[in-house]
């Protein structure tokens, strides 16, 4: 529903306090390139959320057959995606409790399908076939708790959780989906020539996960009263 005051249009009034730094360096930079053309022509939040989850399918069926590269791209694509259904809220004005849940959902699953499918993609490889299950499960176990966190923080705060100004150190290997979605992006590619660096950046990624988790937990103990 549209307000009377005057509604964002520049880049940095379409960004949130959530923003990790890759949305901030180079999702936002995308698209808000995309959210304004898409916003004119009567796109919808909804519609632009359903869209980046279309996205983030083709992504993870590119992952199970072992289109590394595309499962990159496109997981990265999707994930600069998910930032255009937001930016048509704010533009239009036409924010709603349902589109935050069902953006959250969809980003959600996006995110743990792909682990799903790089760890069935990495059980069909002779390298890691034994190790690939093993691995995937604490990553989509690691991402769940501390996205989990997240979200509980919003409820009980009302706000987003200030990822950047809490966890800088985090913030810029694994606190967001957008770095770690990046990171797996570049593995992917890289995976192309040598599967092995996408396992051990799995095994790096889901390490440093539960290592966040732990400092999350102890950061929201002090600061939660």
């Amino acid at each position: 529903m549209t307000t009377g005051t005057e509604l964002p249009t520049k880049r940095t009034d379409l960004q949130k306090t959530s923003d990790g730094p890759i949305s901030l360096l180079i999702n936002r930079r995308v698209s808000t390139m995309m959210s304004g053309p898409l916003s004119r022509i009567g796109v919808t939040p909804n519609i632009a959320t359903f869209i980046s989850l279309l996205i983030g399918l083709a992504s993870a069926a590119a992952y199970a057959t072992e289109l590394w590269w595309a499962g990159g791209l496109l997981l990265q694509f999707s994930s600069i995606y998910a930032g255009v259904d937001g930016e048509i809220a704010r533009r239009t004005g036409n924010a709603s409790k349902f589109g935050d849940f069902f953006d959250t959902v969809s980003d959600r699953f996006v995110e743990y399908l792909s682990l799903i499918a790089i760890s069935y993609g990495l059980a069909q490889t002779t390298e890691w076939e034994d190790w690939a299950w093993p691995v995937g499960f604490f990553a989509l176990g690691a991402t769940f708790v501390l996205a989990s966190a997240s979200e509980k923080y919003r409820s009980v705060m009302h706000e987003n959780y200030p990822k950047r100004q809490l966890e800088p150190f985090f913030a810029y290997l694994v606190s967001g989906r957008d770095v770690r979605v990046f990171y797996l992006s570049v593995a992917s590619v890289a995976a192309t020539w040598n599967i092995d660096i996408l396992f051990w950046s799995l095994v790096a990624i889901t390490v440093a996960v539960h290592l966040n988790f732990v400092f999350r937990v102890a950061t929201l103990r002090t600061r939660m009263h």
